[in-house]
């Protein structure tokens, strides 16, 4: 089986820099040509499913990328829950909490604010990737979620806690995946093809 990972375009959010977290922030207008982009590379993909992150901005880079696609939505492949910071300027974060906030985004841990912690996160994201393992008569899946959706799967397949500041996921990349055998391997990292 092939997994196809891929992160939304690019965010409101993202674009204010914003802690975007379980908001309910929509793609910007680069982010949608963004994932019309994506199209290009994915539409030669025969996908027997698609799952999809419940944010819109996710969402709407399932729509944009594979129009008509008809996605199974999950909570489990959201992005960090950041509770309280979510839709707020990190830079105004940073003033207002200091080493606090400092500390909390390079552990990812935002459970001081009422979010998820780094562990959390990871195991949400490890039920996931359990329920593709027993997919069964499946031979390409379509996976659309966050930046830490694709962070944690990829430290899955790697069985290896990779560092989030140390690895690039761009906006609306690909990153492919193989199972087989109870194996997973890294097949394509970041790939954007021509945006």
């Amino acid at each position: 089986m092939k997994v196809y990972v891929i992160r939304h375009g690019q965010s409101e959010g993202n674009r204010l820099q914003l802690h975007c977290g379980w908001s309910d922030t929509p793609l910007s207008e680069l982010g949608h040509h963004q994932a019309r982009s994506a199209n290009h590379y994915l539409k030669a993909v025969l996908f027997d499913r698609v799952y999809c992150s419940d944010l819109p901005r996710a969402r709407q880079t399932a729509q944009d990328a594979l129009p008509g696609c008809r996605p199974v939505y999950s909570e489990k492949i959201r992005e960090i829950g950041v509770g309280t910071l979510a839709g707020r300027p990190m830079c105004e974060c940073a003033a207002e909490y200091g080493a606090v906030y400092e500390e909390s985004v390079r552990n990812q841990d935002f459970s001081v604010f009422g979010g998820e912690t780094q562990e959390q996160m990871r195991q949400r994201v490890r039920e996931f990737i359990k329920e593709l393992e027993q997919l069964q008569g499946v031979d390409c899946v379509a996976v659309f979620g966050h930046e830490g959706t694709v962070h944690q799967m990829l430290s899955y397949a790697l069985n290896y806690d990779v560092l989030l500041e140390n690895v690039q996921i761009d906006n609306a990349s690909a990153t492919v995946f193989s199972y087989e055998n109870g194996c997973w391997k890294l097949l394509k990292w970041n790939y954007t093809g021509q945006l």
